[in-house]
């Protein structure tokens, strides 16, 4: 996933856990609201629930991955947010590929 669409801004985090809605699967949890413009931003929020800091990295970057795979794929004019679950820390590669696609295909966002 480029740097264009990661989402930075606590702000903007707190406003999609207040107002999106919401795609679930075994290992991820997808949160999304309707943005003001045609853009498409994704952040990623793993806890320390998950492990500690080498497991959340590399759940961050496989998350990464996967939505980089679908990435051409995923509707734009929405703001997303993944939390990964505390079995994401045992999840591999393609488990979690798997669970991004799966959520994005749950919540109608995939073209």
């Amino acid at each position: 996933m480029q740097k264009q669409y990661r989402l930075k801004r606590r702000s903007a985090f707190s406003y999609v856990y207040k107002k999106g809605e919401k795609s679930s699967a075994r290992h991820l949890l997808l949160l999304y609201v309707k943005s003001r413009g045609n853009g498409m931003k994704v952040g990623i929020s793993v806890s320390k629930k998950v492990g500690g800091a080498v497991v959340r990295n590399r759940v961050k970057r496989l998350i990464r991955e996967g939505v980089g795979s679908i990435l051409p794929q995923i509707a734009t004019g929405y703001t997303y947010v993944i939390v990964a679950r505390e079995s994401a820390a045992n999840a591999d590669y393609y488990a979690i590929c798997e669970d991004v696609k799966h959520i994005f295909e749950k919540a109608g966002r995939l073209c």
